[in-house]
């Protein structure tokens, strides 16, 4: 699974996933949503999650689009997408 996929399952859980910029260290909350699977995919994908969430923020900053995904996500809110749904 790669990082934007658990991202979103851990949207759907209903948890909110935070970082510290100073620190390569992630916080989410609530912490009783967590499964014991998504933590451990946390963990091995925290490198990812945290890149993803410092191109999303100098993205809000900046507003200059800092990788693909971003460009997809946009198109995906433009059109009315959620993340996994898509033409079949």
């Amino acid at each position: 699974m790669g990082p934007s996929e658990l991202l979103y399952r851990i949207d759907r859980a209903g948890v909110l996933l935070s970082y510290f910029t100073n620190e390569d260290r992630l916080n989410a909350k609530p912490t009783s949503a967590l499964t014991p699977e998504l933590i451990e995919e946390i963990r091995t994908l925290k490198q990812e999650i945290i890149q993803i969430m410092r191109e999303d923020e100098t993205m809000r900053e900046t507003v200059i689009i800092q990788s693909e995904r971003q460009v997809l996500a946009l198109a995906r809110e433009y059109v009315g997408l959620g993340e996994n749904e898509g033409a079949a």
